[in-house]
């Protein structure tokens, strides 16, 4: 019968963890020790395996403090000077900079660009990460928001979204904007709408047109005045197996009793409403369809996002939430989609609260771009700022900082 041979197991551990410069007890129960911790230990494990040639960090320092930040470059260079190449892959160009000889830049999943370190900046490649490109503008940004009352006021805001964690958020809204919410994926910029719609645990201190606002309660939000379009439009926006008209019309009916009518002591649907309704919403937002009775999982992807928007807009919201909102719609659609938020805007003085990651369509209709970067605001710039500040924002860098 084989047995762990425990003794060569712990020497084995503490060499590899002495590799690494780390003062971890090769006996400690993994549970309970720190993130940074772990991360080391994970890569302690890989380097010990014979005949290494290629060793890839994915986002590393995601987790890490700052400190823990600089001892695993300081690690890598080590694991680089035993003949091991080593694929970083990370959003944070300052230690691309650091660390890097070879630098590649992807961008919507394509090639963009391969430097030499010193062949280029930080500036060069915070711009080809974000691309030139940006929208046709739509509406000039308000110049006069600071003159407008704060709608919602958002401190220390901290929302458990699994992949969007929200770490303390601060930020005030005016009446009217349209502010826009970006970020790469998995920085909390989806966190912190669905944080204050109540779909996840949050907690805060959040003001409402001027009183204090409930957290964790999705009703609150709605009955205040809120509405909410999510990203996940199949999951949480839409009855998939129910019509377009019943889609559009249900929170309208079911949290503000409209569209209803009185049968003796019960209410009913009000059919004719209904569809009066739908028919007017499938015209605005050209909603592709053979009717208002076609069942919403058969259309397709972008028009299902229109029917989230216009169940939305039936609440007649004063503060809107929308989230990836021309995801999977075409591009015709996409621009009919911005102009009806700016519409609704300037019409309708609707506040417009919009998260995408999509930065040419904030900075299309925006008045202010909140960029979010580990779970907080790393800055807060108008749609006329250029690429590279927004490149740098969205890298880690601090708004102002060179």
């Amino acid at each position: 019968m084989r047995t762990l041979d425990l003794q060569h197991m712990g020497n084995d551990a503490r060499k590899a963890l002495d590799t690494l410069d780390m003062d971890i007890d090769q006996w400690a129960k993994i549970a309970g020790l720190p993130v940074g911790h772990m991360q080391f230990i994970e890569i302690a494990r890989e380097i010990d395996k014979t005949n290494l040639k290629v060793l890839v960090f994915d986002e590393p320092t995601a987790v890490l403090t700052e400190s823990e930040a600089v001892n695993l470059l300081e690690a890598m260079r080590a694991i680089s000077k035993r003949g091991i190449a080593i694929l970083f892959i990370t959003h944070r160009l300052q230690e691309i900079m650091d660390i890097c000889t070879s630098i590649t830049i992807l961008r919507d999943g394509k090639l963009v660009a391969q430097k030499r370190k010193e062949e280029t900046s930080i500036y060069e490649l915070a711009e080809l990460m974000i691309g030139s490109q940006v929208g046709e503008l739509m509406r000039h940004p308000n110049e006069n928001l600071a003159a407008k009352p704060v709608l919602l006021s958002i401190k220390n805001l901290k929302v458990a979204m699994s992949g969007e964690e929200v770490k303390d958020v601060n930020l005030d809204i005016h009446e009217g904007e349209i502010i826009g919410i970006g970020g790469l994926a998995g920085q909390g910029k989806l966190g912190i709408a669905n944080g204050i719609m109540g779909l996840y645990p949050s907690e805060g201190e959040v003001t409402y047109q001027g009183k204090p606002f409930v957290l964790n309660d999705t009703i609150h939000a709605l009955q205040t005045g809120m509405a909410f379009v999510s990203e996940d439009r199949r999951s949480v926006g839409l009855l998939l197996d129910s019509s377009i008209e019943l889609n559009i019309a249900f929170t309208a009916m079911q949290r503000q009793h409209k569209f209803l009518k009185k049968l003796g002591p019960l209410k009913q649907m009000d059919k004719k409403a209904v569809r009066a309704l739908a028919l007017r919403m499938i015209q605005d937002l050209d909603i592709r369809c053979t009717g208002p009775m076609q069942l919403t999982r058969r259309l397709s992807g972008g028009n299902q996002q229109k029917v989230c928007i216009a169940r939305a807009l039936c609440l007649e919201p004063k503060l809107l939430f929308v989230s990836e909102p021309t995801r999977g719609i075409d591009v015709g659609a996409k621009k009919l989609v911005l102009q009806t938020l700016v519409r609704l805007s300037e019409e309708l003085g609707l506040t417009v609260i919009m998260t995408s990651s999509e930065l040419a369509e904030l900075r299309s209709v925006c008045d202010r771009i909140a960029i979010v970067t580990e779970g907080k605001i790393a800055g807060i710039l108008s749609s006329k700022d250029s690429q590279v500040e927004f490149g740098l924002l969205m890298a880690g860098a601090k708004h102002g900082s060179t």
